[in-house]
């Protein structure tokens, strides 16, 4: 199952398309978010099976799985993920219709670029 996050704020959407991310400011991160509220490294993401698993790395602003503070937490469909002020929603469906633009993570080659929407 492909999940990824659906972003509920000004920040980007992310496709788990890597067994792990991590995600900070540094320029070695997979999401790089852009925001003094996130530490260089962050927090790391990992998909196991259906569900998520993501785990502070000591953070300052940590964080939060459906409001509650966590320093590693379960994520399902339907739960929300907060990273300092970013905030996203799990998805299990293909990710929403966005500006390609707006992604955090480098491109990804179409899979299916001839298909009709």
């Amino acid at each position: 199952m492909a999940l990824h996050l659906l972003a509920l704020t000004d920040g980007p959407s992310i496709l788990m398309d890597k067994p792990i991310l991590l995600f900070g400011r540094h320029e070695e991160c997979d999401v790089q978010l852009d925001s003094k509220k996130v530490s260089r490294r962050h927090c790391v993401l990992a998909q196991v099976h259906d569900y998520l698993v993501v785990r502070d790395l000591g953070s300052t602003n940590g964080v939060r799985i459906n409001g509650r503070r966590v320093v590693e937490g379960k994520l399902r469909a339907g739960d929300e993920l907060h990273v300092a002020n970013f905030k996203y929603q799990v998805c299990a469906d293909s990710p929403a219709r966005k500006d390609p633009s707006s992604a955090a993570r480098r491109p990804e080659p179409p899979a299916d670029a001839g298909t009709a929407e």
